[in-house]
């Protein structure tokens, strides 16, 4: 039996540590070691996409010195403002030409937006409140997915949200602090240089709405210092965009821009069932959630409560608006998705017992649906992968699927007692896991498993120093090629077998990587000599080294 003793020493145990996590610093430190594993840990797999185009306009700016007028492959680039690269190349001189160093500014701010949650919720509510969403941050899968990629729509993200809560906080409680106001325009114009004007509608316009809605009598009387705001803003941007040149600017924001707008094929509700995918496994609990604000709008909506309604619902509608949509816009959603989350955690701790039947029912279904789809998951997904990926379908150790199907009874376990407080610490422990699981196992088998970096040392190897043309309609491999290849002088990427069949008619050697289907449509004309050097597959996608041999 223990004694009193011993119970009395376990009592001070937890109390000095219920002490202890009282204190800010250990909960920042706490969120900081978990963010750093989350966001840093395992990012030297290969690059692959756009990343490696980036990373290898990057590369450029730090061999050559050119920071403003940016190539690829020969070709003036034009799609994106310069920051994101400088962001990358300044990381090349701190870390050297590694895929950590790549990444590093997008896990950065990964990190960021955590603790901008945090922040988030503990002036909103309480320090609890931030705890909790920004675990909720962290745990979410189009967070982790986004920040351990080299684009830019995590940054874009972080710069978006903390423009409208300085905008909030600006205005909190009826005062005006013009530095906070300041602060969101800031964020605003750097946002505008990562990716353009979508950094000043977003968070504007939600602003100017919560602005009207909050201090509709009082709207005018702002206009001077949302004026002086702009000034702040242009006087960023403005200076900015003039070095870019007209050229870029044609091209950027008519080009790319109005593009967006009217061109893209997805559907205008595309977002409202990609968010519960992106958002998975918490996505499940936004039913809940919602019957629950639901069923308090018949008291009045607290000031917190107002601003993650219009921050979310203001976000959502404005991202719906375009035609050109992708799932990974949604990440710019996290912050308010959290905090709400987060909030509705604190409903559920203090008013279980008097839950809605609906909500009750809702939550419970939640439960049992998370238990079966991670049930699901572990036996299909890791089959799923290796369809897509070519990675072994055993890449998860089975200690670590036990311990996620051990997490899932009991989340079912607590969906059949009724015990609404265990099934959101149930779905809080599953998250962690499973984020764990997919830093610890997933990403470095895709390093090993699913890389361009053994193919490029192979036609490096055949090529040596003769020129080399690539042939990728569908983009499935070039970037990934082209940035392990690292050429000294450009490698021409041609798009129709018209260009390829006249490069092979020239009067030099030439060797021709080319998508499988573009060989084959050369094949059929019948009229260039070419001698197939090697086959290679990468990702599900084949590829066939050439040259024209009467010339070698």
């Amino acid at each position: 039996m223990t004694s009193k003793a011993e119970l009395a020493e376990r009592d001070r145990g937890i109390l000095h540590l219920s002490r202890l996590l009282e204190k800010e610093w250990v909960i920042i430190s706490l969120l900081v070691a978990w963010g750093l594993f989350v966001y840093y840990h395992q990012l030297g797999y290969p690059l692959k996409g756009e990343e490696a185009h980036y990373a290898a306009i990057a590369r450029r700016i730090v061999r050559t010195g050119e920071w403003l007028r940016f190539e690829y492959e020969g070709h003036p680039y034009l799609n994106k403002p310069p920051l994101h690269f400088w962001m990358i190349a300044l990381s090349f001189l701190a870390w050297g030409p590694t895929e950590f160093a790549v990444r590093f500014p997008t896990a950065t701010f990964g990190i960021g937006t955590m603790l901008l949650v945090y922040y988030c919720g503990k002036v909103l509510y309480h320090r609890r409140i931030g705890l909790v969403a920004a675990l909720i941050t962290t745990t979410t899968l189009s967070t982790v997915w986004n920040a351990r990629i080299a684009k830019v729509d995590t940054e874009l993200g972080f710069w978006m949200n903390l423009a409208l809560f300085a905008f909030y906080v600006a205005y909190r409680g009826g005062g005006r602090r013009f530095g906070y106001l300041c602060l969101a325009f800031v964020a605003m114009a750097t946002g505008t240089m990562v990716k353009g004007p979508v950094a000043v509608l977003l968070p504007g316009v939600t602003a100017l709405a919560l602005l009207v809605i909050t201090r509709r009598s009082k709207a005018p009387r702002e206009i001077p210092f949302l004026l002086a705001g702009l000034g702040i803003f242009l006087l960023i941007t403005g200076p900015y965009y003039q070095s870019l040149g007209g050229a870029f600017n044609r091209h950027f924001f008519v080009g790319e821009n109005l593009t967006r707008i009217w061109g893209g094929g997805s559907p205008a509700f595309f977002y409202f069932y990609a968010i519960f995918t992106e958002f998975f496994p918490w996505s499940l609990l936004l039913p809940s959630a919602g019957i629950y604000l639901w069923k308090s709008r018949s008291r009045s909506l607290g000031e917190g409560e107002l601003l993650l309604l219009v921050w979310m619902v203001g976000f959502f509608l404005l991202l719906s608006l375009p035609a050109f949509k992708g799932a990974r816009f949604l990440t710019y959603l996290i912050p308010p998705f959290a905090l709400l989350l987060a909030r509705y955690s604190e409903h559920l701790f203090s008013e279980s017992e008097r839950l809605q039947l609906v909500e009750d029912r809702l939550l419970r279904i939640t439960a049992t649906v998370l238990a079966l789809t991670t049930f699901v998951v572990l036996f299909v997904g890791p089959r799923l992968i290796r369809m897509r990926y070519r990675i072994p379908a055993d890449f998860v150790p089975v200690p670590f699927a036990l311990l996620i199907g051990v997490g899932c009874v009991a989340v079912a376990y607590t969906a059949l007692r009724k015990r609404p407080q265990g099934i959101f610490v149930g779905m809080m422990a599953v998250a962690l896991v499973m984020t764990f699981g997919l830093v610890q196992f997933f990403y470095p088998a895709l390093g090993r498993y699913a890389s361009p970096i053994p193919i490029s040392l192979q036609v490096r190897e055949k090529v040596r120093d003769s020129p080399l043309v690539i042939s990728d309609p569908r983009n499935g491999f070039t970037y990934e090629i082209v940035y392990y290849l690292d050429r000294p002088y450009p490698v021409p990427l041609l798009q129709t077998a018209d260009e390829i069949h006249a490069a092979f008619r020239a009067e030099r050697p030439l060797f021709g990587l080319l998508a499988k289907e573009r060989y084959e449509e050369l094949e059929l004309r019948g009229d260039l000599p070419l001698l197939r050097v090697a086959d290679y597959s990468y990702r599900k996608m084949d590829m066939v080294l050439v040259a024209n041999r009467d010339r070698l």
